[in-house]
């Protein structure tokens, strides 16, 4: 029995010595900002475009900034609401969301500093959604599938957005940076001055068709954006060659099906699939069974290789502080098998990926 204890001392040791920052050799490390927290809500999708947005910003050459992801919350739960009333209740209407949000309300409304407008109200210490959610889902479904006919968007609308305002604050129109006086459109053209036009959401499936713009069929893209479908091997050359050109990608996959340890901020697959090769049939497969869905949004900046000299992907998580410093180490085969899409520039595109587009 003492050796027996021993052993699993000796085992569990090795295990938690496995799941520290010196055990990953970075390879590449895009230069980024500091990671913030989403808290209680289900906002992944903006603090993870947002991260990605103001690396653009850098990689562009301006100065760091850190902006608002709870600036674009509004605006999506509006155009959300106004398509789950227009559809009767046929539409998608929860927290979570995708990156084409984020840039849909960056293209009409700007940006704005997080010391301008942190989406917390007075006397609140965090980002809490919980209660707003549930209001602004029982209110959308109220009007939108009470069988009554008639709707009343002068009504529904101005109350939608006082439960808004009420949880999240009312974002500025006008504010004061350094000194100046911005608009949120002014701020961003003058501090980020990114082109949302120029960004592309990739993804890899069999069931479509491959290098066309397709919809992707998933419960978060309500708005029935398209993606860039390419195959397996084509996505992953994409990812590889925007990291070392020094271009990051915003991530969207599922974090609940593999062995994702937050705390000591690891995401890999089973021991089993970790030895597998992925395939384009297996990604097939997993997505079709919903095994794979697009539960999470991360930041991918870079490449690490562990001790035995096995790929990992690294990625900002808005989830909170772990043992890799809110950092985490995704495994190649995890990024392969368990990626829906990922967000990049065009220019990251290789140019004989780009030729076969149709």
């Amino acid at each position: 029995m003492k050796y027996f204890i021993v052993f699993l001392l000796l085992v569990f040791g090795l295990e938690a010595r496995a799941q520290n920052q010196n055990d990953f050799e970075i390879q590449i490390k895009i230069k980024s900002t500091a990671l913030k927290d989403q808290q209680s809500s289900g906002t992944c999708w903006s603090f993870a475009t947002t991260s990605f947005i103001e690396t653009e910003a850098l990689r562009l050459g301006k100065d760091t900034i850190t902006i608002s992801p709870i600036f674009y919350v509004s605006p999506t739960y509006i155009k959300k609401a106004e398509k789950f009333i227009e559809k009767k209740g046929k539409s998608w209407f929860e927290a979570g969301d995708l990156t084409f949000s984020v840039l849909d309300a960056y293209k009409k409304y700007g940006a704005v500093p997080e010391q301008v407008y942190k989406g917390i109200i007075e006397d609140d210490w965090q980002h809490d959604h919980v209660e707003m959610d549930n209001l602004l889902l029982a209110m959308v479904k109220s009007v939108g599938t009470s069988g009554y006919g008639r709707i009343k968007p002068q009504s529904w609308e101005k109350s939608f957005g006082c439960v808004l305002n009420a949880y999240l604050g009312t974002a500025p129109k006008t504010f004061n940076y350094e000194g100046k006086s911005y608009t949120p459109k002014t701020f961003a053209d003058t501090f980020i001055g990114i082109n949302p036009d120029e960004y592309i959401e990739i993804t890899s499936y069999s069931h479509l068709e491959f290098y066309k713009n397709v919809v992707l069929d998933i419960p978060a893209n309500w708005n029935e954006n398209k993606y860039l479908n390419l195959p397996l091997e084509d996505f992953e050359n994409v990812i590889n060659n925007s990291l070392k050109n020094g271009y990051s990608l915003a991530w969207d996959g599922d974090a609940t099906e593999t062995n994702f340890n937050f705390q000591k901020g690891v995401l890999t697959l089973t021991k089993k699939q970790e030895k597998l090769k992925i395939t384009q049939l297996l990604r097939q497969q997993t997505f079709e069974e919903k095994t794979t869905t697009d539960d999470h949004n991360m930041h991918i900046i870079g490449t690490a290789i562990d001790k035995n000299g096995n790929l990992y992907y690294l990625l900002k998580n808005s989830e909170g502080s772990n043992t890799m410093n809110g950092y985490i180490y995704m495994s190649k085969n995890a990024l392969l098998l368990k990626t829906v899409s990922v967000l990049v520039h065009q220019n990251a595109i290789p140019q004989n990926i780009k030729k076969k587009q149709t």
